[in-house]
């Protein structure tokens, strides 16, 4: 079994043996900038090997699948709204999948509506810029993160 470790803002990462528990502090940083996922064996001092994954994103992503609506307005006026099922969601960002190919590109500015699983059943309105765009799936950071936002506040109780 692969092991996730999450490597700090230091480029450090945790790795702890799955025989023994001992744990040790590595430096990742040579993985940093790569592009594809990094997958580790390591040889522990106790005889064992074992795999980890490093996962160098900034925030927990949470699989989910809310289903909400986004809207997209282009420079010409024409507009783009459709329904869309959040499947991750993270303090900075959301993972979508959507109905119909998007008429955007990687770059554009969009709004997301969309209703937590919480008790509250919280409604969340974001406005969020596109970073990935795959087949009917995008990637997608909020434009904004304020503390004092009450979609802010409620995200960060849900995610934690």
């Amino acid at each position: 079994m692969t092991q996730t470790v999450f490597v700090a803002d230091n480029n450090i990462a945790t790795l702890v043996c799955p025989e023994c528990n001992a744990s040790k502090n590595t430096d990742v940083t040579k993985y940093k900038d790569l592009e594809k996922l990094v997958r580790l064996k390591i040889k522990c001092t106790c005889g064992s090997s074992y795999s980890v994954m490093l996962e160098r994103r900034r925030h927990y992503r949470k699989k989910t699948n809310l289903p909400g609506t986004y809207v997209y307005s282009s420079a010409g006026g024409q507009q783009q709204k459709g329904p869309m099922t959040v499947t991750e969601i993270s303090r900075g960002g959301v993972r979508l999948k959507v109905m119909v190919l998007p008429r955007f590109e990687v770059g554009a500015t969009f709004y997301v509506e969309f209703h937590l699983d919480d008790k509250q059943q919280t409604l969340i309105k974001k406005e969020v810029t596109a970073k990935m765009l795959a087949d009917r799936f995008i990637g997608a950071e909020f434009c904004s993160i304020d503390p004092s936002d009450p979609s802010d506040k409620a995200l960060g109780f849900y995610l934690f």
